[in-house]
């Protein structure tokens, strides 16, 4: 696959991709604009046409077509790659997946089937059956015409096998249908059409679509007068594409508002979502047949890190808002809790006060200030027992918090409002743990990071990584630096780290600083070097030949030596000290005979 890699990065210049989705302005040898990824007002998000990737100062985050294309449109590697094989002319081959020969036509012809049944749902919504008690049931609900059809929103006729005798006539054939699952087959291992009928019957459909717009599965709704002592809503099972943990409905078209506007509205259900995107909320998304998944946050928070919650106002309701909240603070999310206490839910307030609906949302309050205050009314807070129950309701909330910070932040607060000390309140939270999925920890990197600090050892830790960052950004320029000054490297460097960048695995990818980049593993070393690279880039412009920056070289391994010498001396006139204040004249002696060969050599 490396290959059809290479030969997609040759045939497609990052400048031109990016240019796509932001307004990038030449910038010496790289390119600048605002970050597509998080709200700035200056610009500090790079791209360098010559080596082909991009980076942004202010968030960290940088790579390659891949990575943006991945970022910016919430794809997997594999469907950015299958994207931009598509876009260049690159023919990918099949590839090995869990012992099986899974190749990509598998997966597209899901996607096809999703895609022609999608299709098939519209018409009969618009021209078939649905077009009287159903489309006029989504009509009194408030939605207009083209809010329909933008949603895509569908109908599947009474009968058992109307999408399955549809699809057949379209040449797939029973298994790849039923893979797809839009039909059930009664008996296993009975591949005759008799024994398959159709999921979705006599219903409303809301197709469920990835974050590149595909129909990955359905949520459909049983039609008004039809047999609700059946589930009032049924879900695509789970298949080779949709997994409902992992996906959130509406996220396509909430994506590029939510990442615009840096926050999202969350909602419980289908209807929700498109009232609050007809009435100017585009970036609303919900959960779809599942409680709020550590997964689907993930994905929200591609896009922004703040969080507003629409949950209904009953008992129900509330409790999933404490547990949302509580995954989101885990995963260090900002929430903020919309309150409507008149409201059922979120389509229903849309429809009968769209103002109202929107100052709700605009009036959002953060998710603690609003359960502190929830969990305070109605009771006396001067009363001991009515203080265990706030306790013990707040208690999975403020353990939740993966930030210390905000949580000790939230238990003083609550210490203020109960009026007991803090430590009694640390203590009460303690014994009442909350359990989450273990956050990912990103190793610490060896490499430093430059110091303002004016000690000796900081200046040195400087001068080593401005040598490290001439080097990379030139790839013959490093070539060449490690032939002449590898020893000094060896010698005088103290970070294993920067020695091993440089010279091991500089020369293991050829010292191409591309290579370098997808030979590490830690990405916190990637943003490093990144960040780099970048300003080491614009600081080559300041030299107005080659042999200015082999000037500049030189100067700085001069200085690294002096400033090494320095702080020897430093250390050499305080053990000088200590043996004068013991009275060993010997030490003394050779210790002074150290401290004016060090001084001869700076």
């Amino acid at each position: 696959m490396s290959q059809e890699i290479d030969a997609i990065k040759s045939r497609l210049n990052i400048v031109d991709l990016i240019g796509e989705y932001v307004r990038l302005q030449k910038a010496g040898n790289s390119w600048k604009a605002c970050c597509p990824f998080h709200n700035e007002k200056t610009p500090s998000f790079t791209v360098s046409e010559d080596k082909q990737f991009w980076h942004c100062f202010g968030c960290g985050k940088g790579g390659d077509v891949f990575t943006f294309l991945m970022e910016i449109e919430g794809l997997t590697f594999r469907e950015a790659l299958e994207n931009l094989a598509q876009r260049t002319g690159v023919e990918l081959p099949k590839y090995q997946s869990s012992g099986e020969n899974y190749a990509p036509d598998k997966k597209n012809k899901l996607l096809e089937i999703l895609e022609l049944a999608t299709l098939f749902y519209e018409k009969q919504l618009w021209e078939g059956m649905g077009k009287n008690k159903a489309l006029n049931y989504l009509r009194e609900r408030g939605l207009k015409d083209e809010t329909i059809k933008e949603f895509r929103l569908g109908y599947a006729p009474e009968g058992w096998r109307n999408i399955l005798n549809f699809l057949a006539g379209k040449g797939f054939n029973l298994k790849d249908i039923l893979n797809s699952g839009l039909i059930i087959q009664k008996e296993p291992n009975i591949w005759e059409a008799g024994n398959f009928y159709d999921r979705f019957r006599g219903r409303i459909m809301f197709p469920i679509l990835n974050p590149a717009g595909k129909a990955v599965g359905y949520s459909a709704r049983v039609e008004p007068g039809g047999d609700e002592s059946q589930a009032k809503y049924i879900n695509t099972p789970e298949t080779e594409i949709y997994h409902k943990g992992n996906i959130l409905y509406g996220i396509d078209k909430a994506k590029m508002e939510a990442k615009n506007k840096d926050w999202i509205l969350l909602v419980e259900g289908n209807m929700d979502v498109i009232a609050a995107h007809q009435a100017g909320i585009k970036n609303t998304v919900a959960v779809s047949g599942t409680a709020l998944t550590s997964e689907q946050l993930s994905i929200i928070k591609r896009y922004t890190s703040n969080i507003r919650m629409f949950f209904d106002m009953d008992e129900a309701g509330q409790k999933a808002a404490v547990r949302s909240a509580q995954i989101a603070f885990d995963k260090e999310l900002n929430v903020a809790i919309v309150a409507a206490e008149n409201a059922k839910d979120a389509a229903d307030m849309v429809k009968e006060n769209q103002e109202e609906f929107l100052a709700a949302v605009n009036q959002a309050a953060p998710a603690m200030e609003y359960f502190i205050g929830s969990f305070l009314k109605n009771r006396n807070r001067n009363n001991i027992e009515d203080k265990k129950k706030i306790i013990n309701e707040l208690a999975g909330l403020v353990n939740s918090f993966a930030n210390k910070m905000e949580r000790e932040f939230w238990i003083k607060k609550i210490a203020e409002k109960l009026e007991v000390s803090e430590n009694i309140l640390f203590d009460e939270f303690n014994k009442r743990e909350y359990v989450v999925v273990p956050r990912n920890e990103i190793g610490n990197i060896e490499l430093g990071n430059a110091s303002r600090s004016g000690s000796a050892l900081d200046k040195i830790k400087n001068i080593q990584v401005q040598i490290m960052g001439a080097l990379i950004s030139d790839d013959n320029f490093w070539r060449e630096g490690i032939e002449k000054y590898k020893n000094e490297i060896e010698k005088y460097f103290d970070n294993e780290g920067i020695v091993n960048i440089l010279i091991s695995q500089g020369g293991q990818a050829g010292f191409n600083f591309e290579k370098l980049l997808e030979s590490l593993e830690n990405p916190e070393q990637r943003k490093f070097l990144r960040e780099l690279y970048f300003k080491n880039c614009e600081a080559d412009e300041d030299f107005s030949s080659g042999q200015d920056k082999w000037l500049a070289l030189e100067q700085y391994f001069s200085e690294l030596k002096r400033q090494i010498a320095k702080k020897k001396s430093v250390e050499i006139i305080e053990k000088i000290k200590q043996a004068e204040n013991s009275g060993d004249k010997e030490a003394v002696k050779k210790l002074s005979a150290e401290l004016m060969e060090i001084n001869n050599i700076r």
